[in-house]
């Protein structure tokens, strides 16, 4: 898609989570102990700095000081954080700290440390929310620098700033519902609830209820191709009604996505008619990530950023070839099946650079070469019957014989375009023209 949503990954409450612990040696000797018993993790520092320092690579769920170390902070850990007190107490201190005895036993400390990390998390999440709108109605949640990207931008500036019905269209996966969620925050009516209609579930009654719950605001109806023909009828209605003179919010504004081919649809009955030159107002096309595969790269980019635990460290990118291989490859499921790869890359590589060889896989249609299973699987020699004349099923379209030639003079040459060009007997503009035209890899 030309959109990526750059969505920090906040961990989930666990049975067993990363504590780290501060204090003089021994001093919170039971409360390891006990912290062990209850399967955490735990990892004693001398000092806050240290501890901090260890956080950079890997972000503590808990961090679990003694009283001395607290009244010596000058600034407050960014992380959820219990004080050791000698006193029989728990709960809260004057600092907003959370405060546990020194000797609290297992009962008492495992409901205070999952509380700690709970509301730990809440605030992450709430923090991200708030991130994420920011990033809608800026702009910055559309990541790509394309052409396709810019013209798309442009069209969005102009639908946000108007209650026209938007119908978006685009293949799966190329973050039609994004774009949706970033027109309602960009519009006036940004600051009520945004309502979500599946179209391939709702039936007329959840439809009904849609719309009179968007009033005033956005009702997003997705896939709308799938929406049943009684709940289509009650789209239509309600696109016909007129709100009160001076009074536009008392209705919902209508968003529809849709990768299907409604025109077709509408051919065979299947689509109503009147709906689909309603919905066809103001249209928005979003285009795959085939074509504009100069975004891919970006896109990879703020994805793996955000794989990145909250305060911990930065992921160390990509290798040259390991790009090279992205920007090479179709994307079918466009920047949902880009995510997908780059997650998994990210576990591969172990907080190390991305490579190729961690790109390959099922989920990229590449097998452990680096070719396409589809084309492995099929004949490497010419089929010949029993005369030894070749057979028809031996036939390969053009366009693919040329694609397999040209593949195997760059694999022989490391990707040296002159070389290839000389061993083809064709010119270098030529091959380079090939090489932009199926999209091949040059290492």
């Amino acid at each position: 898609m030309t959109t990526a949503l750059a969505v920090g990954r906040v961990n989930q409450v666990a049975n067993r989570a990363r504590v780290h612990v501060v204090a003089s040696a021994g001093n919170l000797t039971a409360i390891v102990e006990n912290l062990g018993r209850l399967g955490h993790e735990v990892f004693e520092f001398p000092d806050v700095a240290t501890a901090a320092q260890a956080a950079q690579a890997a972000a503590p769920d808990l961090l679990l000081i003694d009283q001395a170390v607290a009244k010596a902070m000058t600034a407050r850990p960014e992380w959820p954080t219990l004080v050791v007190t000698d006193e029989p107490r728990h709960g809260q201190d004057d600092g907003g700290f959370g405060v546990v005895s020194r000797g609290a036993g297992i009962e008492l400390l495992a409901p205070l440390v999952h509380l700690a990390i709970e509301v730990h998390q809440r605030d992450l999440r709430l923090a991200e929310l708030e991130r994420l709108t920011e990033g809608m109605r800026d702009g910055g949640a559309l990541v790509g620098r394309s052409p396709a990207v810019r013209r798309l931008q442009g069209v969005m500036r102009r639908a946000a700033d108007s209650d026209a019905t938007v119908l978006i269209e685009g293949p799966a996966g190329a973050g039609k519902s994004l774009v949706a969620r970033i027109l309602h925050c960009k519009s006036r009516r940004g600051h009520r609830a945004l309502v979500v209609v599946d179209g391939g579930s709702a039936d007329a009654d959840g439809m009904a209820a849609a719309i009179e719950q968007a009033r005033g605001s956005t009702l997003v109806i997705e896939d709308i191709g799938q929406l049943p023909q009684p709940a289509q009828a009650l789209v239509v209605r309600h696109l016909k009604e007129r709100p009160p003179s001076g009074s536009p919010d008392q209705i919902a504004r209508v968003i529809a996505t849709t990768s299907a081919h409604l025109p077709e649809m509408v051919a065979r009955g299947a689509f109503r008619e009147d709906l689909y030159y309603r919905l066809h107002a103001l249209p928005i096309v979003v285009p795959s990530l085939r074509e504009r595969p100069e975004d891919v790269g970006v896109i990879a980019s703020a994805i793996l950023d955000s794989c990145a635990p909250r305060g911990g460290q930065r992921p160390a990118g990509f290798t040259a070839t390991a790009l090279i291989l992205l920007e090479s490859l179709p994307w079918p499921g466009n920047v949902a099946q880009l995510e997908n790869v780059i997650r998994r890359a990210h576990a591969l590589a172990g907080g190390g650079p991305i490579d190729r060889v961690h790109l390959l896989g099922p989920s990229t249609g590449l097998d452990a070469d680096g070719e396409p299973r589809a084309r492995r699987a099929a004949p490497t020699q010419e089929a010949a019957d029993d005369s030894g004349e070749i057979g028809e099923d031996a036939i390969r379209p053009f366009d693919e014989e040329e694609q397999r030639l040209l593949s195997r003079a760059l694999r022989a040459t490391k990707g040296n375009v002159r070389r290839a060009a000389q061993l083809l007997a064709i010119g270098r503009a030529t091959l380079y023209r090939k090489i932009q035209q199926y999209k091949l890899r040059l290492q």
